[in-house]
């Protein structure tokens, strides 16, 4: 039941269990490992005795229990695992890449956005595929480091069910969970959404959480963060972000819609009769234009005698680039836009006369276009809606959690639309044991 993605990382389990990560220090020939362990110290580390300014490397620890998944991008033959996308409306490559900045271990990468303003679309299968046992939890673990200002994009993973070509996936894909952050402009928001099977329809519905955890993903924070979550055999849930909780709750009673279906629902053979009147307000019919109204004079006149002062400057602009403002040396236009500096006001500008001259004021005369005054309709009819009919599907859902979980899990995907490339994704953990999941971080 343990899969480690694409098993390049199968030879560490002969290594001695670790509850935390391991940084190797590279030693000099005189003081080399036990002989036990030297052929996998050497396969590991020979390609990186040739460069000798490295002084730490990092070695991914093996799990402390079973896992369904895990992705630490250590290797270079990570694409014979994960699959990019080919789907025609995916442009985004992703690459495997230290993080930077800051400049992290050696040899301790992750999957990175490396094509501004994009949609992404990779895969990695969990094979063979798994149904979580009912009686078991489902942990899903990641790490993501935004090392650039994120403008507008998303930092989320999806668990996917089994899908025959990870090739085609796009955003139109199905997938079980999507879980993680999202950020557009100053919105921030931490996504956790399950798609659940409607027992007698057969209908796949999202079901979205209620009140997400409040996130910041401020512009300085350019530290890796971990996000867990964690769904339990008693419908209950908890999203955890650096190993603090941040939400924790019931499936039931904190998703929408309600994994319940409807008792009625609308009559779709019922339409609105062309008749009905849902204004609730309309113009007074009764009411003339006074006499006195005139809407013939101008808004904004030139009064009588105006001149432009003789020192009026319209060769000068009013407000000038600030000189001491730089454009900041990580600013890349395709993701930041185009950099402009501060304005301020122009020196050379004397008592603010300078710019395109405009001595016109408001003029007092000047009256809007007169319009009859609205009353309350008469004839208010209400909001239009269809009659109800009872729902065929209805039933009362007490166990979402056997209903999605039951489904195959067939893989992990990042699928997702971005404006900035660096955006990491490491560690990635799929586990039923959630004490191996606070091991691994």
């Amino acid at each position: 039941d343990i899969h480690v993605a694409g098993n390049r990382e199968r030879h560490l389990q002969a290594t001695t269990s670790t509850r935390t990560r391991t940084r190797t220090r590279m030693k000099s020939p005189s003081s080399s490992p036990p002989s036990s362990l030297l052929f996998i110290f050497l396969s590991l580390l020979l390609p990186l005795l040739l460069v000798s300014s490295v002084s730490c490397v990092y070695i991914p620890p093996p799990p402390s229990g079973p896992i369904y998944f895990l992705e630490t991008f250590t290797y270079p033959n990570w694409t014979d695992t994960w699959v990019q996308s080919h789907n025609t409306s995916i442009t985004g490559t992703f690459v495997r890449s230290n993080p930077t900045p800051p400049k992290g271990i050696f040899n301790d990468f992750g999957l990175v956005t490396s094509t501004p303003n994009a949609p992404y679309a990779i895969a990695a299968p969990i094979s063979p595929p798994i149904i979580v046992p009912k009686d078991k939890w489902l942990v899903v673990q990641y790490e993501l480091h935004i090392q650039r200002n994120l403008q507008c994009g998303g930092g989320y993973i999806k668990i996917l069910p089994e899908i025959e070509d990870f090739s085609a996936l796009s955003s139109a894909s199905p997938y079980l969970i999507m879980f993680g952050p999202d950020k557009c402009g100053e919105s921030s928001k931490l996504h956790f959404i399950m798609r659940y099977k409607n027992r007698l329809s057969g209908e796949w519905t999202e079901h979205h959480l209620l009140s997400r955890p409040m996130i910041r993903l401020a512009k300085d924070d350019k530290k890796p963060h971990l996000y867990t979550l964690v769904i339990r055999p008693d419908n209950t849930y908890t999203i955890e972000i650096d190993m603090r909780e941040a939400k924790t709750g019931s499936l039931l009673q904190d998703m929408d819609p309600p994994f319940t279906p409807p008792k009625m629902l609308d009559d779709p053979t019922d339409e609105r009769p062309s008749s009905w009147d849902d204004r609730e307000e309309v113009p007074d019919t009764t009411a003339t234009r006074p006499d006195w109204w005139d809407d013939s004079h101008e808004q904004y006149v030139l009064p009588l005698g105006a001149r432009k002062p003789a020192a009026w400057r319209e060769d000068l602009d009013f407000l000038v680039p600030d000189p001491g403002d730089a454009r900041p040396a990580d600013w890349v236009d395709d993701e930041d836009g185009i950099w402009e500096p501060k304005m301020i006001h122009n020196p050379a500008c004397v008592a603010n006369q300078c710019g395109k001259w405009d001595g016109r004021k408001r003029n007092p005369k000047w009256m809007p276009p007169w319009e009859p005054p609205m009353i309350r309709n008469p004839s208010y009819q209400g909001v239009w809606r269809p009659r109800q009919v009872p729902n065929p599907h209805y039933y009362e859902e007490q166990d979402p959690y056997t209903g999605t979980m039951q489904q195959k899990i067939g893989g992990v995907a990042v699928e997702l639309f971005t404006t900035n490339r660096g955006i990491l994704f490491d560690n990635i953990l799929v586990t039923s044991d959630k004490e191996v999941a606070n091991d691994y971080a």
